[in-house]
């Protein structure tokens, strides 16, 4: 399964993981709230598509301010999709650890 890879992935590279919500096993989007050293807020979503394997996209997060913010467009996206899987990461370089959750899933 994708969570298992993706949360030791995060520790390896020095960080932790915590499993918001469980999605389904085979069909659930994953949506990562990833949090760096630097505090920058950033959230990645894997969904499937249509036409070939499940990609990774940024998701805007101009528009969060703050925690209670956060919690609103999660469980927005929770309502629509109950399947999907959140899972919020603290990681020392944010970027590197995107770019290599690319290659990984």
């Amino acid at each position: 399964m994708h969570i298992g890879a993706i949360r030791r992935l995060c520790e390896r590279e020095g960080g932790f993981a915590t499993i918001l919500a469980k999605g389904d096993q085979t069909a659930g989007d994953i949506v990562i709230i990833l949090r760096g050293r630097d505090q920058q807020l950033r959230l990645i979503r894997r969904a499937a598509s249509w036409d070939g394997p499940p990609s990774w996209s940024n998701l805007d997060t101009q528009h969060i301010e703050n925690e209670q913010e956060l919690e609103s467009a999660t469980a927005k996206m929770r309502a629509v999709d109950q399947d999907l899987w959140l899972i919020e990461l603290d990681v020392p370089q944010a970027e590197r650890f995107i770019a290599l959750l690319r290659d990984l899933v």
